[in-house]
C-alpha cells in the first residue's frame, strides 16, 4: 500500500473539496496527510457530536480505494444507509456493499446460482434469490475479497455454533473449520449428503468454497492458523475461536480499518473486539482510524480502552506501552478536580499547566479532536453571549401541580424502601419505578398480579410495599410526568417541536399518549380534524387523565361523548376525501407512463370496507406526513407521487434486501403503524420501531410544519445515528442517566452542522440582534429530594469531569464572571490556555486564544452559562 500516493489525495481534498468539506474537515484532511507522511498508522478521531466525522473518514477511505487499497468500515448496527450515501458523495459510483451481518451472510457471499437442489421450481428460486440479493448489494457477486470497501456491522462476530445435541456436532454451520483442516493438509473432505437436512445443502457447497478460498490464502502468505482437534466435538466457543480468524481471511486483507463509535462494546469478548482482533486481517501496513464524539464516559481509563482498540491492542495484548500513559491522564483529571474545587493560587495553577502539557503531549499522537470551540459561528457567539447550551432543570417539588398525597406517600415509601436490604429485587425495582416513573411496577405485569409469598422478607417490607399495593399508581398523574407536559406544551403552544428521551417504557408511553389525547380535546375544540373516528380502548386512560385538567375542553359524557363527536367529524372528513381519491385516482391513469403513478394507483385501487380505513386511509395517512403541511386535505397526483417516491425512498436502504417483495413487506409494516392510530402529534421510538420507520420519524420530525411535534426516543435506540436537527433545539431528559456520554449523545441529536439553532440565530442577527438570543435548551426533570435528585447530582459531576478533558471545560463556574483580583484573572487566564487542545494546527493555532471552552451544560437549575 502506497500511504505517500493516499497523502497526496487526502491533500488534494483539503484544497479542493469545499462543497462537501468545511474549512476544518479539510484542515482535518490536512493532519491526516501530515501523519501519514510521518509515519503514523493510527488516528483517533473524537470530534465533537456533529461536527461531521464520517465525512472525513469517507475522504480517507477514497483515497485510500483511489490509491489501489482496500477498506473495512466496522460500523454500528442500523447506520449502513447513511454510509452508503455518504460514500456516494465523494464517488457517486461507489456501489459498495451492505453491511455483513452474520456468518449465514458470511457464507452466502460464496453460494452459486446452481447450488440449489430438488425441483425446477426450488431451483429457480434460489437463482432468483441469490440474484435479487447481488442486485441490491447485499451480497458480493465475486467474493468478499474482491470488494474495495467492506462494510461490517459491530455485532457480526456475536455468531454461533451450536451442538444440538450431546454427540457430535453437525449441520452446515460446522462446515468450514474440517473443510479448511483437510485443504490445508493437502487432502480432500467427502461429501456425504445424508449428514445435511435437504435446505442445507446449498450452504454446504458454499462453505466449502469458502474453505478453498481460506485456505489458499492460509498457503499463500503464510497464515497462523488452528486448526488441532476433532472439529465435530469442539465446543461452540472453542469452535468459534477457532473459526473467526479463518473468516477473517475469507473477507480479504485490508489497508484501512474505519471504526465507527470505537468507544462501545468495549472488553476483549465484546464482539466489536473480536472483529477487530482475529477476524480482521490487515495488511503489513495497515492504518487504522477510529470515530468516536465520546471516547471517555465513566472513567478516565477509558482512554487506554479506546486508544488501544485503534493502535491494534484491543485483544489484551502488548497494552504496556499504552499503560504508560495512564498516569498522565489520571494527573491531570485530578488536577482539575482541583481547579474545580479549590481557591487558585500560584502552585494549583502551575500543577495544572504542567499535567495539562503532560495529558496534552500524552494524547496528541494519537487524537484529532475538533469541537464547537473551533467553530467561528460557535466561538463568536460564546464570546458574546455565553454558552449557547442552557440546561434548565424542571424540579418537581411536593408542592408541584400534581403532586397529591399518594403520591407523596409513594415517594416516601420508595426513599424508605432504598434504606432496607435490598435482597428482594421487586423491593429495589418498586422504589425506583415510583421515585421516576418507570413503570415496572414491583415485576412484570403477570407476577403484579399475584400476592406477593407470605415469607419473612414480605413482612418486613410489607407496611412499604403497601404504599403502592393498595391503591395502583396511575402514571397519567405521576407529578414527574405532568411536569413534562406542562413543559413540552409550552414549547409546542408556540409552534416548536420536542425532542424527549427516557429510559424506560412504560412512562414514555404514558406521556405519549397523554400528550396525543390532550390535543386531541384541544383540535376538537377548536373544530379541527383529528385522524380517529373513536379513541382506542387501550388509549382511554390517557383521554380520562386528560379531561381531568379543567383547563382542557371536554365533553358531556366525556368517552361516550368524545366518540360521537370523532364519528360525525370523520364521517364529514372521509365524504370529501372520497371525492378527492376519485379525482386523484383518475389523474394517476392518466400518468401510465410514471411507473410510480402506476404502483399508487395499484395500492389505492381496493380498500376493504370503501371506509377510508383499511390500507387506502393508512397509505393517505402516511404519505400526508411527508407533506409540508400534513393537514392540507387535497391531493393532486403530482404532489402525491412525490410523496410516494419519497416514502419507497426512505423505506429502502437499510441493512437488508430492497427488491420488489422486500420492499412491499416494508410498505405493509409500516403502514401497519398508522392502522387505527389515533393522530401523531406526539410519537415515540423504541427497539421494536422498525429501522424504516425510524427513518421515516426522522424526515417527518425534521420538517417544521409536521407532526410529530414531539418525539418521544428511548434512551438506547435514538442517541445515536439519527439527524433529528433541522426543526428542534429543545431536549427534555425525563429519566436521568448515569453515563454523561449518553447525554452527550442525545443533545448531539440537535446539536449538529446547520442545525434549526444556527438558522434561529442567523434569522436572529438579521432582524438586529434584540432580547435574548436564541440557545439549544435541555431540560432535566428531577423528583427534588429523592433518588431521581441523587442519580442528577452524580451526572453533574462525571459530566463537568467528562467536559473538561473532552471540551476543554476546566472552570465552568467562572465562566464569564470577572475574578476578585487581577493576580486572580491572571491565574484563570493561564488555566485556560494551558487547557488542552487537539484540533488540527491549522485551526488550532487560530483556536489557541479560545482554548477557554464552553461553559458547562451541567448547571443549576435555570442557570445559563
Amino acid at each position: 500500500m502506497d500511504w505517500l500516493k493516499v497523502a497526496v489525495e487526502l491533500e488534494g481534498f483539503a484544497q479542493s473539496q469545499p462543497e462537501l468539506l468545511d474549512t476544518g474537515q479539510r484542515a482535518s484532511l490536512a493532519e491526516l496527510a501530515r501523519r501519514i507522511r510521518a509515519g503514523q498508522r493510527a488516528v483517533l478521531l473524537a470530534d465533537e457530536v456533529g461536527m461531521g466525522k464520517t465525512r472525513i473518514a469517507i475522504a480517507l477511505i477514497e483515497a485510500v480505494r483511489q490509491a489501489g487499497g482496500r477498506s473495512a468500515i466496522i460500523v454500528p448496527a442500523g447506520l449502513g444507509a447513511q454510509w452508503q450515501a455518504e460514500l456516494r458523495l465523494f464517488n457517486p459510483d461507489n456501489a459498495t456493499l451492505l453491511p455483513l451481518r452474520s456468518y449465514d451472510g458470511f457464507i452466502g457471499g460464496f453460494l452459486d446460482v446452481d447450488d440449489a437442489e430438488g425441483s425446477n421450481r426450488r431451483k429457480r428460486s434460489h437463482k432468483k434469490w441469490l440474484m435479487d440479493r447481488r442486485q441490491q448489494r447485499e451480497l458480493p457477486e465475486h467474493g468478499w475479497a474482491a470488494e474495495p470497501i467492506l462494510m461490517i456491522s459491530h455485532t457480526f462476530a456475536a455468531m454461533r455454533f451450536p451442538n444440538r445435541g450431546e454427540g457430535p456436532a453437525g449441520g452446515w454451520r460446522r462446515e468450514l473449520l474440517p473443510n479448511v483442516a483437510r485443504l490445508v493438509a493437502g487432502r480432500r473432505r467427502n461429501f456425504i449428503r445424508e449428514n445435511f437436512r435437504p435446505g442445507e445443502v446449498g450452504q454446504v457447497y458454499a462453505s466449502r468454497r469458502a474453505a478453498h478460498a481460506i485456505a489458499e490464502a492460509i498457503k499463500a502468505h503464510g497464515l497462523d492458523y488452528d486448526l488441532d482437534g476433532d472439529p465435530k466435538w469442539l465446543s461452540a466457543d472453542d469452535y468459534k475461536r477457532k473459526i473467526l480468524p479463518l473468516i477473517g481471511y475469507g473477507l480479504g486483507r485490508f489497508d484501512l480499518v474505519v471504526v465507527d463509535e470505537a468507544h462501545k462494546a468495549r472488553g476483549a469478548d465484546s464482539s466489536l473486539s473480536r472483529i477487530l482482533g482475529p477476524v480482521t486481517w490487515e495488511g503489513n501496513d495497515p492504518f487504522r482510524l477510529g470515530l468516536t464524539a465520546t471516547p471517555v464516559e465513566l472513567d478516565a481509563a477509558q482512554w487506554i480502552d479506546t486508544l488501544g482498540r485503534i493502535s491494534g491492542r484491543d485483544d489484551e495484548r502488548d497494552v504496556a506501552a499504552l499503560g504508560g500513559l495512564w498516569e498522565w491522564i489520571r494527573g491531570y483529571v485530578d488536577d482539575v478536580r482541583r481547579a474545580q474545587t479549590e481557591e487558585l493560587d500560584e502552585q494549583l495553577t502551575t500543577g495544572f499547566e504542567s499535567s495539562a502539557a503532560r495529558f496534552r503531549d500524552a494524547l496528541r499522537p494519537f487524537v484529532l479532536r475538533r469541537d464547537k470551540r473551533d467553530d467561528p459561528e460557535y466561538r463568536a457567539f460564546r464570546d458574546r453571549h455565553g454558552d449557547y447550551r442552557v440546561v434548565t432543570d424542571v424540579p418537581v417539588l411536593p408542592e408541584t401541580e400534581g403532586f397529591t398525597r399518594d403520591w407523596l406517600r409513594r415517594f416516601c415509601a420508595a426513599e424508605a424502601l432504598s434504606l432496607l436490604p435490598q435482597d428482594d429485587p421487586r423491593i429495589k425495582r418498586a422504589r425506583l419505578s415510583v421515585a421516576q416513573g418507570y413503570g415496572f411496577g414491583l415485576a412484570s405485569d403477570d407476577e403484579a398480579e399475584a400476592p406477593l409469598p407470605p415469607d419473612d422478607a414480605e413482612s418486613r417490607h410489607s407496611v412499604w410495599l403497601d404504599a403502592f399495593e393498595r391503591q395502583p399508581a396511575d402514571l397519567y398523574s405521576h407529578p414527574a410526568i405532568l411536569a413534562a407536559v406542562r413543559l413540552i406544551e409550552d414549547y409546542t403552544g408556540k409552534g416548536e417541536k420536542v425532542l424527549v428521551f427516557g429510559r424506560f417504557i412504560k412512562p414514555l408511553g404514558a406521556l405519549t399518549r397523554l400528550l396525543d389525547a390532550r390535543e386531541m380535546l384541544r383540535r376538537l375544540e377548536k373544530g379541527h380534524h383529528w385522524p380517529a373516528s373513536s379513541v382506542r380502548k387501550e388509549n382511554i386512560p390517557a383521554v380520562q387523565a386528560a379531561t381531568r385538567d379543567p383547563g382542557l375542553w371536554t365533553k358531556d359524557g366525556e368517552i361516550a361523548g368524545i366518540n360521537a363527536l370523532l364519528a360525525e367529524r370523520y364521517r364529514a372528513w372521509t365524504s370529501q376525501r372520497r371525492t378527492d381519491l376519485t379525482r386523484l385516482r383518475h389523474d394517476l391513469a392518466n400518468m401510465q407512463t410514471n411507473p410510480s403513478a402506476v404502483r399508487l394507483l395499484s395500492l389505492l385501487q381496493h380498500d376493504a370496507g370503501d371506509d377510508l380505513q383499511g390500507d387506502i386511509g393508512t397509505l393517505l395517512e402516511a404519505l400526508a406526513d411527508l407533506r409540508d403541511s400534513p393537514h392540507d386535505q387535497s391531493w393532486t397526483a403530482e404532489e402525491a407521487v412525490k410523496r410516494f417516491n419519497a416514502l419507497q425512498a426512505l423505506l429502502m436502504g437499510d441493512d437488508e434486501a430492497d427488491g420488489d417483495e422486500a420492499l412491499q413487506a416494508r410498505l405493509e409494516t409500516h403502514l401497519r403503524d398508522y392502522s387505527g392510530r389515533e393522530g401523531n402529534f406526539a410519537r415515540m421510538m423504541w427497539g421494536a420501531t422498525a429501522p424504516q420507520t425510524r427513518r421515516l420519524l426522522q424526515a417527518s420530525f425534521n420538517r417544521a410544519a409536521t407532526w410529530p411535534m414531539v418525539l418521544l426516543a428511548q434512551s438506547r435506540v435514538g442517541r445515536e445515528g439519527l439527524n433529528l436537527h433541522e426543526a428542534c433545539r429543545t431536549v427534555v431528559l425525563l429519566h436521568a442517566e448515569w453515563n454523561p456520554g449518553i447525554v452527550e449523545q442525545q443533545i448531539g441529536r440537535v446539536d449538529r452542522k446547520n442545525s434549526r439553532w444556527l438558522r434561529d440565530l442567523r434569522d436572529w442577527q438579521n432582524r438586529g440582534g434584540g432580547g435574548d438570543p436564541p440557545r439549544i435548551r435541555i431540560h432535566p426533570v428531577v423528583v427534588s429530594g429523592t433518588y431521581d435528585d441523587h442519580n442528577w447530582q452524580v451526572l453533574k459531576a462525571r459530566w463537568l469531569e467528562l467536559r473538561a478533558q473532552l471540551h476543554g471545560d476546566v472552570l465552568p463556574h467562572l465562566a464569564g464572571r470577572p475574578a476578585a483580583t487581577p493576580e486572580k484573572q491572571e491565574l484563570v487566564e493561564r488555566i485556560l490556555r494551558a487547557t488542552p487542545n487537539f484540533a488540527p494546527p491549522s485551526i488550532g493555532g487560530a483556536s489557541e486564544a479560545f482554548s477557554a471552552a464552553m461553559p458547562s451544560g451541567a448547571t443549576q437549575s435555570g442557570a445559563r452559562s
